[in-house]
């Protein structure tokens, strides 16, 4: 898979997505299994962004038990089916547990009637897995079946635990990348490192995008029938920029933010418990109106979290700061006290951005709950345009079946969807050397940047800085297979370590 960029401009295609986080991958390839002419453009890395740092969770929807949205809970069984179909090697069986308690809708009895409820619902759950993924039924257990499954606190279930489980996505990044090539390989074209400035306009039609290359600076106009935005928070700048007007931010947004503990916290099981954090201060507190923090483990890590911050504009690059890093660590240390976390078990922390309910009521802003897709008209100028945003990393495959049909529609042709059959993944990283790795990276996969190898082609720098001599060894991995001079190989290497200070990062 080759950066082909040069022929995005000398075709016309039936449907161009812009931007490369999970949504508009998802779309992309949905759209090229379809047998639809696709192409996919990212201004930075595929899925190197909000996609990149989510919980990793890929969930079958049990919390909408609680608010009776069945339909949701369905697509998110079937989305979750659809990953772990496509990648069982990645995503993986992960048991969760939450406590019991003497009373209340948390009480044994109940906890045992929505899990019987949920394994009602999901009954095809495991249908088309191989063995190793099936996911097993819920159950209650009593405090004397649980043992030490949660070293940070011993005496969360002092009542018992629900357990059930859901699939883990291990190396987000390999599993996006697999999923472009394999579209690639049914006949699309994708580049990242490809920015659309303005929608391109024809009669009154969208007919495509005016991009630039990021690397050469050189402009280039990709046609298409239709242009589907998935850009998210680009959405806007795009429209703005078409209109001529000022930079803005459009909708509302929160910060989403994990922290990345560096020890083992969990054992084989994710362990949730309640607490509460003012999404607009950010302020913790003892609230009624709590929900579920996860301690996840992960490759001999724990991943904590998640917390949302109000965010003032929209800044091109995402940090997490020190004050937030002292927060999230100060809830992790109130929900497990026995753990005696400091500062020093902090990796680092992940960040992405999630739309907020701009209709929420009141002072604390609130996820988006619904997805969207919104078709342009001639009405309103932008017919040939349509706006995709996702709020979940597992509804994804949902979303883009309901773009493959609209497009179908606004083409007038009938479009079939993908089959589940298994994505070719490569080995994992230990299993080769660097300069083997490197060479697969930058002639098969696109890398460009020493950041996409070490973030997102592997998983050597997922959790934390993997210290300079390792950096170093990659850059100049890359040096050699790239022809990168010196001054490159030094711009790298601090851009990279600029993107840890960025996410609170050790750099010692």
């Amino acid at each position: 898979m080759r950066r082909r960029i040069d022929d995005l401009a000398d075709r016309e295609f039936d449907a161009l997505v812009v931007g490369g986080g999970i949504q508009g991958i998802a779309v992309f390839y949905e759209l090229a299994h379809a047998g639809l002419k696709a192409a996919l453009i990212e201004k930075d890395d595929f899925a190197g962004a909000t996609s990149a740092n989510s919980l990793k969770v890929i969930h079958g929807g049990l919390r909408y038990l609680q608010t009776g949205d069945l339909g949701r809970m369905r697509r998110s069984i079937r989305a979750r089916r659809k990953f772990m179909q496509l990648a069982p090697d990645l995503v993986r069986p992960q048991g969760f547990l939450i406590p019991t308690a003497r009373r209340g809708l948390q009480h044994a009895m109940p906890m045992r009637a929505a899990l019987c409820l949920n394994d009602w619902i999901s009954l095809d759950r495991n249908w088309g897995l191989p063995k190793a993924s099936a996911l097993p039924p819920g159950a209650v257990l009593p405090q004397r079946k649980l043992g030490p499954v949660f070293a940070g606190d011993r005496s969360a279930f002092s009542t018992g635990a629900a357990l059930w489980y859901d699939g883990l996505i291990h190396n987000a990044g390999r599993f996006s990348i697999a999923l472009i090539k394999s579209a690639v390989q049914a006949g699309g074209i994708a580049c990242n490192y490809t920015r659309a400035k303005r929608y391109l306009n024809h009669a009154d039609k969208i007919c495509g995008v005016e991009a630039i290359d990021c690397e050469t600076g050189e402009k280039l106009a990709i046609r298409a029938k239709l242009v589907i935005d998935a850009a998210a928070t680009g959405h806007a700048r795009l429209q703005n920029r078409t209109h001529g007007l000022e930079e803005s931010r459009g909708g509302c947004w929160l910060k989403a933010t994990n922290l990345v503990l560096s020890r083992a916290l969990c054992g084989d099981y994710a362990v949730g418990l309640p607490g509460t954090q003012d999404a607009l201060t950010g302020e913790i507190s003892a609230s009624p109106e709590s929900r579920y923090f996860f301690f996840v483990p992960y490759s001999d890590h724990t991943l904590f979290g998640t917390f949302y911050f109000a965010l003032e504009g929209l800044p091109e690059t995402l940090s997490v700061n020190k004050d937030e890093i002292n927060l999230m660590l100060a809830q992790a240390r109130q929900l497990c006290p026995d753990a005696n976390l400091t500062i020093a078990d902090v990796s680092m922390g992940h960040v992405g951005v999630v739309p907020a309910d701009q209709d929420s009521a009141g002072p604390v802003a609130r996820i988006e709950k619904k997805a969207s897709i919104r078709p342009g008209s001639r009405q309103n100028g932008n017919e040939g345009l349509i706006v995709v945003q996702g709020v979940k990393y597992t509804e994804s495959f949902e979303l883009a079946k309901g773009v493959v049909s609209l497009v179908g529609t606004m083409l007038g042709r009938r479009n079939s969807l993908s089959t589940s059959d298994r994505l070719p993944i490569d080995p994992t990283d230990a299993a080769r050397p660097i300069p083997q790795l490197v060479q697969k990276a930058v002639r098969d996969e696109m890398a460009i940047h020493l950041a996409d190898f070490v973030l997102r082609r592997t998983t050597i720098g997922e959790l934390g800085y993997p210290g300079d001599e390792l950096t170093r060894e990659c850059a100049q991995a890359m040096a050699a297979e790239a022809d990168w001079h010196p001054e490159r190989v030094e711009k790298e290497l601090a851009t990279l370590r600029g993107h840890y200070q960025s996410m609170g990062a050790e750099m010692a």
